[in-house]
């Protein structure tokens, strides 16, 4: 009997100690949640102001050599969205810690087959190109949270040119994740067409619902990508 009340005294004791250790981890889950949901609804109006400098600058919603260096350049967006020079040109990072990767991207079945046609060759793509008629956002090292929370954000509420969206994780083995499927798969005139590839991404035109979302973002740590595509 005696044996069985020590026992009882310590688990008591270490429920003591653990209990406050509960809470804290709670009450900061808790803050985590808050903060993701502050940094999406930041990367909204970053993008927000973004477009409108993309508007003004391309009317003719032809997109060219639509990368990190270019916006970085042209003051695209806010001030307070991280740029750094490194070795490669600007590096522009997100409201999470990781990069935003900006490309054009084909809009059309015949943009596409005339773009993977023409890179075949670099003499013939240097006479031939002429931009692409829609584009890319990436934002890359993402926690799974922070995945999930921009892969079920309703984009075309607030962006009307919103395409639609690809959320995945970047393995060891699985390093093609994450772009190619919303870049050749999801134009304006493919509805029904199936597109195989190396990238095993979660594509969809609309909101991801939570269940996919959670399947999508299967990552560890901050190795989550989710890519958006505009006209």
């Amino acid at each position: 009997m005696d044996k069985i009340k020590e026992i009882i005294r310590s688990l008591l004791r270490f429920l003591v100690y653990l209990l406050p250790v509960i809470f804290i981890l709670i009450v900061g889950y808790i803050f985590y949640l808050k903060i993701t949901k502050y940094r999406v609804e930041k990367t909204q109006e970053d993008l927000v102001y973004f477009m409108q400098h993309v508007r003004d600058n391309y009317p003719s919603a032809r997109y060219m050599d639509f990368n990190a260096d270019f916006i970085g350049y042209s003051d695209f967006l806010p001030l307070d969205v991280k740029i750094k020079q490194s070795d490669t040109g600007n590096d522009i990072y997100n409201r999470f810690g990781g990069k935003m990767i900006f490309n054009e991207s084909p809009k059309t079945i015949a943009e596409r087959k005339n773009y993977l046609y023409i890179k075949r060759e670099e003499k013939m793509f240097k006479a031939q190109y002429k931009g692409l008629g829609a584009y890319v956002v990436m934002f890359t090292e993402l926690k799974r949270h922070e995945c999930i929370e921009m892969a079920i954000t309703d984009w075309k509420s607030v962006l009307p040119n919103f395409m639609g969206v690809e959320a995945s994780f970047v393995s060891e083995r699985e390093p093609y994740n994450g772009l190619e499927r919303i870049n050749y798969f999801l134009l304006t005139d493919n509805q029904d067409e199936e597109y195989k590839s190396a990238d095993n991404g979660t594509v969809s035109r609309k909101p991801l619902t939570q269940w996919e979302a959670l399947k999508a973002c299967n990552c560890m740590m901050d190795n989550c990508v989710v890519t958006l595509k505009f006209l």
